[in-house]
């Protein structure tokens, strides 16, 4: 299997911008699932959180749609993104879709091709500028949760501790924090039964099963979340009586990773 890396970081496609400098028509259109012209009146309000959210609704294209994830979508909201952060480097969520973008993008590429533009090393430095400008913000905290153990899962926990310092019980405690810090969030519980389970089906199954049930407590109806629950009940029904290695491929799909040659 020829192995891809990636950044791994949540659909925080997910994270939750600050809405004072986002035009209300661009939240209504995100909310209605119109991710293209969100980001569009996004991108023309031209603020930090404006460009911050532009990259979010421009993630959340990419993700929904079908077959893998949307490459040319994911590079330019890895360049809006960028522009936010330059735009405000004291703005988190600027960061968080940073990341969020390399690492979506880094599981469409070869390994060489991620390494050599240091995608691993970059996300990482985007999610720590997100968690010292914001602390306790959940999707900070759970992007650092979901590369630690991304990489333990791509790398094995040897090359993984020694190459970029990530660790298995680093990430799980991170993903439990932001689990805490907002325990009502559909799209939260579910990235995370999706990186545990990546991990090891059978010891995490359990506590996907878990992840899940709580996150159906969630009752926006937002284009993304329903898009997400729909994915969620699938990913339940199998869990509940399918075998590893059809959970495995269902989880490699909805992470957004290419068929395995």
């Amino acid at each position: 299997m020829r192995m891809k890396w990636c950044v791994a970081v949540l659909p925080v496609l997910l994270a939750s911008a600050a809405h004072t400098a986002i035009p209300s028509k661009a939240q209504l259109a995100y909310a209605a699932g119109n991710f293209i012209h969100a980001a569009t009146i996004a991108e023309n309000e031209g603020s930090a959180e404006a460009l911050a959210f532009a990259a979010r609704a421009r993630i959340a294209d990419a993700v929904m749609r079908s077959g893998t994830y949307c490459k040319a979508c994911l590079t330019t909201a890895e360049t809006i993104a960028q522009t936010a952060v330059e735009r405000d480097p004291k703005s988190a969520e600027g960061y968080i879709q940073l990341a969020v973008a390399l690492g979506f993008r880094g599981r469409l590429i070869p390994l060489m091709d991620a390494k050599a533009e240091r995608l691993p090393e970059r996300g990482r430095e985007a999610i720590d500028k997100a968690l010292e400008l914001a602390p306790h913000n959940a999707w900070a905290l759970a992007a650092r949760g979901a590369w630690n153990l991304e990489i333990v899962h791509r790398a094995g926990p040897v090359l993984a501790d020694v190459t970029y310092g990530a660790g298995r019980t680093e990430g799980l405690r991170y993903f439990h924090e932001a689990l805490a810090a907002d325990p009502g969030n559909l799209l939260l519980h579910f990235h995370f039964a999706l990186a545990i389970l990546a991990l090891d089906t059978g010891e995490f199954r359990r506590e996907a099963i878990g992840a899940l049930e709580a996150g159906y407590k969630d009752r926006r109806a937002d284009a993304l979340t329903k898009f997400t629950r729909k994915r969620a009940d699938t990913l339940m029904s199998l869990l509940k009586g399918g075998k590893s290695d059809e959970i495995e491929a269902l989880v490699r799909k909805f992470q957004g990773y290419p068929p395995e040659p």
